[in-house]
């Protein structure tokens, strides 16, 4: 396969869970999957980073009001969606081999104690094994 046939993968997938925000009263809820091979261990720096900038970008698209109540949104490298990003988007079975083996993270965002900074809850942390369960 040639690389202009290539199927892209993005950078992330975020469902939003609308219904999850109406039952805890929070801006924003979601399904988040990154492209971080799933592990148990510790993010390093550079992966830190992208989740910490990932979660910032949805924060503040969730306060502006921008996000649709059922949004699926696609993160593509360079912020560019790709001409042939439809061969990923529209194909069931290539994102689910793709979610399979990435990181998910669960996007929980309370308006109240938003403060500019980025927060991860603790649950957030647990998937992402930098917390261990007792």
């Amino acid at each position: 396969m040639s690389d202009d046939q290539k199927i892209p993968t993005p950078v992330f997938i975020f469902r939003r869970r609308r219904d999850v925000e109406l039952e805890l009263g929070i801006m924003l809820a979601g399904d988040l999957i990154i492209d971080i091979p799933y592990t148990r261990k510790n993010l390093n720096r550079r992966q830190w980073r992208l989740v910490i900038e990932i979660f910032k970008q949805l924060a503040e698209t969730a306060c502006s009001v921008q996000l649709p109540d059922n949004a699926i949104l696609y993160g593509w490298p360079d912020g560019r969606r790709p001409d042939n990003a439809d061969a990923f988007v529209n194909n069931n079975e290539v994102k689910a081999q793709w979610c399979k083996t990435r990181t998910p993270i669960v996007i929980r965002f309370d308006p109240t104690r938003y403060d500019g900074k980025a927060e991860i809850d603790e649950e957030a942390l647990r998937q992402m094994g930098i917390i261990k369960v007792h």
